[in-house]
């Protein structure tokens, strides 16, 4: 690699602050609102697409050992595991483009595997559905 004296690399001497004009070019956030709670409560996925989804999350959620209450949705318990982990996330990440109202953390420690769902109280129904209940 060669430098010339063009090159930015090589200045000595700084050339002083550059005005930037910024611009919002979407609308502020709510404050203290996470961005699933903002979204619109509506899947994407039709038809065909939409049974395979479900299937799949149905077949995952069958797998799951514990299940337990947290605010604002549940929390699966899976027995650890790379395949099941990168399978889980997979699945979470897929979801997230179609559902994106859904809340999904991933915690992975050396004895077990936690998925924790949520979702906005309007969409409480449809977390149910796909993810089963708790009680």
């Amino acid at each position: 690699m060669t430098f010339g004296p063009d090159c930015g690399c090589t200045i000595t001497a700084a050339p002083g602050p550059v005005p930037v004009r910024l611009s919002r070019t979407r609308p502020a956030p709510e404050p203290g609102l996470e961005a699933w709670r903002r979204a619109p409560v509506a899947c994407t996925l039709g038809g065909t697409e939409l049974g395979e989804r479900t299937e799949r999350w149905r077949t995952l959620v069958g797998r799951a050992e514990r299940r337990e209450p947290i605010p604002d949705g549940l929390r699966l318990v899976f027995s650890s595991g790379a395949g099941l982990a990168a399978e889980v996330a997979a699945l979470a990440a897929a979801e997230q483009s179609c559902c994106a109202f859904f809340d999904f953390t991933l915690r992975l420690a050396p004895d077990a595997l936690q998925l924790d769902v949520r979702a906005p109280e309007g969409a409480a129904e449809m977390l149910a559905d796909l993810f089963g209940v708790t009680a």
